[in-house]
């Protein structure tokens, strides 16, 4: 089948050509399209304003159809778009950085899964907490314990509360 796809599209291509000939070939002067040289267009007077408006149309249609195409595809609107991408936060006095992902239930409220906790109190890039606690020994945050369901409760009322401004 797939070695008859490009006879089929050669042959329907074919078809087509036919039947514009047969519809609209009796209305086009063949002898005035046969003799259109490309020079003469290109030497024509444009203005200024007609390549303004030429362009100020192509970008108006480029908006219009990127708001209607490409915005239709979009599975979340712009304002939980927004929301998604407050997906951390820098505790400095505690030296924990957090980062979680934003979801949103049935009824559009927002809520977070995959929460983590990094321990930032060392050289080089943080290191992600182990058991609630920072896996060096001798470090603050590894004696003190992290409270998962609190901060992630804290985080959640904090998402309500942006989303409903």
């Amino acid at each position: 089948m797939k070695k008859a796809l490009p006879f089929l599209a050669v042959a329907f291509s074919g078809f087509l050509v036919y039947l514009f000939d047969k519809i609209w070939g009796n209305s086009i002067d063949w002898e005035q399209f046969k003799s259109f040289k490309i020079g003469q267009f290109l030497t024509k007077n444009i203005t200024v304003g007609q390549i303004l408006i030429f362009i100020a149309l192509f970008i108006a249609l480029y908006l219009i159809g990127k708001r209607f195409l490409i915005g239709k595809n979009q599975y979340y609107n712009r304002k939980q778009q927004k929301l998604r991408n407050y997906n951390n936060s820098n505790i400095q006095e505690a030296g924990i950085l957090m980062r979680w992902q934003v979801y949103f239930d049935s009824y559009g409220n927002p809520f977070i899964a995959d929460l983590n906790a990094f321990c930032t109190k060392h050289d080089g890039p943080p290191i992600r907490f182990i058991h609630n606690r920072c896996p060096i020994q001798g470090c603050e945050n590894s004696h003190n314990r992290f409270d998962e369901d609190g901060m992630k409760n804290a985080i959640e009322s904090d998402l309500i509360d942006k989303y409903n401004r």
